[in-house]
């Protein structure tokens, strides 16, 4: 009976556990180097801004419906312009399935403004300039000096985008989560050109 108590009290502090170290997890300095939320995980409940610039707490969006959550680089990247350009074409059947969808940007709420007017996007996306919740899913990692130089080669500027000089961005990321804040299907890869394929997200949801 001792030794049931016992496993209880474990099996019930994992979870927590998990959140906190979640909350603290520094920016990794590569993106190899991430430690990325998994599937069966509780979602910290982070910090983000809407495009009103209010701050808006994570727990209430899924406190409503399930979330699919896409964390992406930016709208200054062509690879997440066209992986939101396939989003947005799921995102009705996400909805009649009952879920909602919501972008998060290290971009600022006004780089991301322009980012949704320019590419028509449908679903809502909120700034997380100051990496709150992209840390709290680590996912953040510093972008190094040389390839900071070869963006701005390219007409890139991060800190213009972000609006913050941390030189930091997530490494691309899909998550679903249930209302309870469970973490039910989970992609990340450090290798931003590989995206989830929508189809399999759509299969996700329905597991």
């Amino acid at each position: 009976m001792m030794l049931r108590v016992v496993f209880t009290l474990i099996a019930s502090f994992i979870p927590f556990q998990s959140a906190v170290f979640a909350q603290e997890r520094p920016i990794a300095s590569k993106a190899a180097a991430t430690q990325p939320l998994e599937r069966g995980m509780e979602v910290p409940d982070g910090k983000l801004t809407d495009m009103d610039g209010k701050t808006v707490s994570l727990a209430s969006l899924h406190r409503e419906k399930p979330l699919v959550l896409v964390f992406f680089r930016g709208g200054w990247c062509p690879i997440c312009t066209r992986h939101t350009q396939e989003l947005i074409k799921v995102y009705p059947e996400l909805k009649d399935k009952g879920f909602e969808m919501i972008g998060i940007s290290p971009d600022s709420v006004e780089s991301t403004r322009a980012n949704i007017e320019k590419g028509s996007i449908t679903f809502p996306i909120y700034s997380d300039s100051e990496l709150n919740a992209t840390r709290s899913f680590g996912l953040a990692f510093k972008v190094d000096d040389a390839t900071v130089t070869k963006y701005t080669g390219f007409g890139i500027d991060l800190e213009k985008a972000s609006g913050q000089p941390h030189h930091a961005l997530p490494i691309p990321a899909i998550y679903v989560v249930s209302k309870d804040g469970l973490i039910t299907f989970a992609h990340s890869n450090p290798d931003y050109r590989k995206r989830l394929n929508v189809k399999v997200l759509l299969k996700a949801i329905d597991n």
